[in-house]
């Protein structure tokens, strides 16, 4: 009735196309290049156009109408003027290949509305979203005026009461409606933007606070040893102790700087095929030691499988987590470590039964200034060995639950022998 029908489709198309597709290309805006967003936008109008008159609403013999210049006028405004003469171009060219007697009063009705378009452009541009939302109203309630006139006096057509009210409505509010969600969603992804970089600064400037102040305790220390044993009348026996607790604070802090570095690197430089059984064995040579003095067991079941990435990287990675399920069972414990294949890809999984994190703890877990070991830790280490599997094109994920233990399950793309 009306073509009330045909309209509805048009406005979908207009949603679709003109809605939908920016909006997606909004949130995968880091995706793509300025202009192929632009080329995009313009194929997609150029798309909601040639849709909205392959569906129209016959009213007399030759003569269409349909809702094109909604489309014409959204994509104009956006995409510039020189959008605006193509996409202009595309609608004639597509009316003229339709045929009929409207062609013609579709020429002329696009022409003097492409003279306003190119005359608003910029103070559009630079609008805010209240006056986007008029502008860009007042312009399609225009251009459907100008439709109203022509094809009244030029082409001697007759229109119910209905029907033109029902057009102008669709015209106008599916204008202003498109306009506004668009640049609604656009303010907000700008928001999301503006915090996403506020977050990034935080961490960093926690991240700096965090290292400076790791670092500055073993140097105080080193220097408070440093002065004691200027005094002539301490004894040897406490001199060497001075000596060997400061070497401890100096590794101590050139840990924090290693780790501090590892997680600045963005990937690894010398990467070549390792197998996992070999980097175990050189971690449980490293680990054993610290493991024993802490009465942890080390039961391990592993197999030879080949992975590629830098050796140095995964080592630190490996100390990193044997020492964090280690120190986690001060009071004895079981150290479990284990490679199986799952999918293709390797998996190694490294347990404890510790004390276990909450979920709350667990959530948390790899951001550069939260740790559970007090101020023991600064929780790079975790942060780090997160970034060397990512640099690997592996995953590494973590189970917990309090007062059972720790699983940390790494998975990373295995490579075929002779590969």
């Amino acid at each position: 009735m009306y073509g009330f029908e045909q309209m509805l489709l048009n406005v979908l198309f207009l949603l679709v196309f003109l809605l939908f597709v920016p909006i997606i290309l909004e949130i995968n805006t880091y995706r793509f290049f300025n202009e192929h967003k632009r080329i995009i936008h313009t194929v997609s109008t150029t798309l909601a156009i040639i849709s909205c008159m392959s569906f129209p609403i016959p009213l007399m013999e030759g003569y269409i109408f349909d809702l094109r210049l909604v489309a014409l006028t959204i994509g104009g405004l956006y995409g510039g003027i020189s959008v605006s003469i193509l996409l202009a171009a595309v609608t004639v060219f597509f009316r003229f290949l339709i045929g009929g007697a409207g062609a013609i009063g579709t020429a002329m009705v696009v022409s003097i509305l492409l003279i306003f378009l190119i005359y608003i452009n910029q103070p559009f541009q630079k609008a805010s979203r209240k006056r986007k939302v008029v502008l860009a109203s007042s312009l399609s309630a225009f251009g459907t005026v100008i439709i109203m006139l022509n094809s009244t006096f030029l082409f001697g057509a007759t229109f119910s009461t209905i029907f033109l009210i029902l057009y102008m409505l669709t015209s106008v509010c599916a204008t202003a409606s498109i306009v506004y969600v668009y640049e609604v969603f656009h303010d907000h992804i700008l928001v999301h933007k503006r915090v996403m970089k506020a977050e990034k600064m935080e961490v960093v400037s926690h991240l700096a606070s965090s290292i400076s102040h790791e670092v500055r305790n073993p140097l105080t220390t080193v220097r408070g040893f440093m002065q004691m044993m200027l005094q002539s009348e301490i004894p040897e026996e406490k001199r060497k102790e001075y000596l060997k607790i400061s070497i401890g604070e100096i590794d101590r802090a050139n840990d924090i700087i290693r780790d501090y570095l590892t997680f600045a690197k963005p990937s690894p430089e010398n990467v070549k095929t390792l197998n996992i059984k070999e980097e175990l064995n050189r971690t449980f040579q490293i680990v054993t030691p610290f493991a024993n003095m802490n009465g942890v067991e080390i039961r391990k079941k592993i197999d030879d499988y080949l992975f590629k990435g830098e050796e140095q990287l995964f080592q630190q990675c490996l100390i990193n987590l044997t020492k964090n399920c280690i120190e986690a069972m001060p009071n004895k414990g079981l150290l479990t470590i284990e490679t199986k294949e799952e999918n293709g890809n390797l998996l190694l999984i490294i347990s404890d039964n510790g004390q276990g994190m909450t979920k709350e703890q667990l959530a948390r877990i790899g951001e550069p200034y939260f740790t559970t070991k007090g101020r023991e830790g600064t929780g790079l280490g975790m942060l780090v060995s997160i970034r060397i599997i990512e640099s690997m094109s592996g995953k590494l994920s973590v189970e917990s639950q309090v007062n059972e233990g720790t699983s940390f399950y790494i998975r990373l793309p295995r490579v075929e022998e002779g590969a």
